[in-house]
C-alpha cells in the first residue's frame, strides 16, 4: 500500500512541474490539480469473544490464543485471613501429571492476582494432602501425603519454594 502511494505522489509531482516548466521569461501562477486517489484496502477485523462462569472459589482452564490450555482449574479450599496477606491452600483438579515448574509458577501467578492479598499459598492436587497441608507436625501418613501431592509453596507473596514432587527444582522469585 505505501508503494501505491508513494507512486501516487511522484505522478502527482510530475502533474505539477510539467505544468510550471515552460521557456517564458513571464512570471506566472500555475496551478496543477491532481484528483487521482490512493486504492483503498480495506482490512477486516475478527472478533472473538469469551465466556465463563466461575464459582466463587473455582476458576476454570482457559485457552491461550493458540488453543493450548494455559492450566488445569483449581479451587481454594482454605483461606486464612492475615493482617499482612491472606495465606490460601489451593487444591488442583484430577490428571495433573504432565505439569512442570512453569505451570505451577502460572497458577501461583492467577491465584496471586484473582484473590489478593496473598501472602503464602499451597498447591496440592489431593484432597488429603489439602488438609495436611496446614498441620504444625503432620504425622508420618500426612508427610507422605504431602511428599507425594504437595507441590509449590508461595512464601511472603513472591518467593516460590517447589516441594514433594519438584523438590530439585530450584527456588523462583515472582516479578511484579
Amino acid at each position: 500500500m505505501n508503494l501505491r502511494l508513494v507512486s501516487s505522489c511522484v505522478f502527482g509531482l510530475t502533474l505539477l512541474c510539467t505544468g510550471c516548466s515552460g521557456g517564458d521569461a513571464d512570471i506566472s501562477s500555475t496551478t496543477a490539480s491532481s484528483t487521482s486517489a490512493a486504492p483503498v484496502t480495506t482490512i477486516q477485523a475478527v472478533e472473538s469473544t469469551t465466556t465463563s462462569t466461575l464459582a466463587p472459589s473455582t476458576t476454570t482452564t482457559s485457552l491461550d490464543p493458540f488453543g493450548e490450555p494455559s492450566f488445569p482449574e483449581y479451587t481454594i479450599v482454605s483461606r486464612d485471613v492475615g493482617t499482612d496477606g491472606d495465606t490460601l491452600v489451593v487444591l488442583l483438579d484430577a490428571d495433573t501429571g504432565s505439569l512442570t515448574d512453569i505451570d505451577l509458577q502460572n497458577i501461583v501467578v492467577d491465584v496471586v492476582e484473582r484473590f489478593p492479598p496473598v501472602l503464602t499459598a499451597h498447591i496440592v492436587e489431593n484432597a488429603d494432602a489439602a488438609e495436611a497441608v496446614l498441620a504444625t507436625v503432620p504425622t508420618e501418613a500426612e508427610q507422605e501425603l504431602l511428599d507425594r501431592y504437595y507441590l509449590v509453596r508461595l512464601e511472603e507473596g513472591f518467593r516460590l519454594v517447589f516441594v514433594g514432587p519438584f523438590a530439585d527444582t530450584p527456588m523462583t522469585i515472582l516479578g511484579s
